[in-house]
C-alpha cells in the first residue's frame, strides 16, 4: 500500500510541475506564432535598412579597382592619366631572369605598347603576323594570344578578352600593351625605377 501511494504522489507532484509549465507557454502566445515571425521579421526589416546586403542585386555598387598600365584588369575599362615610365616613343631596358635587352614602346592612352614580334622574341615566344589582316598569333607552350590591330578584344586562349585600349598598326607590325602580352605569356611586369627598367617576372 505504501508503495502504491508513493507512486501515486509522485505522479501527483509530476503533473504539478508540468502543467503550470504548459498553460504558461500557452498564455505567454496570446497570438499565432505566423504573427510573431512577422513581427520578427518586421523587426529585423527595420534594424537592417541601411545594409548593403538589404539592396536588391541591381542596386548593388562595387568600387573599381584603379586601371595600371603593368597589370592587366580583363575589363572594359582604362585610366588614359595612367602615370608612365616615358612621355615618348623610346627604348626601355627590359629585364627577363637576369637577362636584360632594349625594347622600343610607345606610350598610348595611359598604356605602354610593344610589338609583338619583339615581345615574342624577349618572353621566348612564336609569333605569326598577317599582315593584310594585321592579325598577329603569339604561342608558347599551351598558351596562345591573338591580336588585331584596331581592336581592343583579343582571343586569349580562344576566349575573346577585353583590352584596356586597342591594338595598333606602326612599322609594318602589331603593336599591343605590354601587361596583355606578358601576361597571357605567364609573366608580371615591373618597374624598376632604380634601373629604370621594365621587368617580366614568373606568375
Amino acid at each position: 500500500m505504501n508503495k502504491k501511494w508513493k507512486k501515486l504522489m509522485a505522479l501527483f507532484a509530476i503533473s504539478l510541475t508540468v502543467f503550470p509549465l504548459g498553460t504558461s507557454v500557452i498564455a505567454d502566445d496570446g497570438h499565432d506564432h505566423d504573427d510573431d515571425d512577422d513581427e520578427k521579421h518586421e523587426y529585423y526589416q527595420k534594424s537592417s535598412d541601411d545594409d548593403v546586403w538589404d539592396l536588391p542585386q541591381n542596386q548593388l555598387t562595387y568600387p573599381k579597382p584603379p586601371e595600371y598600365w603593368n597589370i592587366w584588369s580583363r575589363e572594359t575599362r582604362n585610366n588614359p592619366d595612367n602615370p608612365l615610365p616615358i612621355a615618348e616613343p623610346e627604348e626601355l631596358t627590359v629585364i627577363l631572369d637576369k637577362n636584360e635587352s632594349s625594347v622600343y614602346f610607345i606610350p598610348q592612352e595611359g598604356q605602354l605598347l610593344v610589338s609583338v614580334e619583339v615581345i615574342a622574341e624577349v618572353l621566348g615566344a612564336q609569333v605569326q603576323v598577317f599582315p593584310l589582316s594585321k592579325i598577329a598569333v603569339l604561342t608558347k607552350d599551351n598558351l596562345e594570344l591573338i591580336i588585331k590591330a584596331g581592336s581592343n578584344a583579343v582571343f586569349e586562349n580562344r576566349v575573346k578578352t577585353p583590352m584596356p585600349i586597342q591594338a595598333a598598326s606602326y612599322e609594318k607590325s602589331v603593336y599591343l600593351p605590354v601587361s596583355v602580352a606578358a601576361n597571357t605569356l605567364g609573366y608580371r611586369v615591373l618597374w624598376d625605377s632604380n634601373k629604370k627598367a621594365i621587368v617580366f617576372q614568373s606568375i
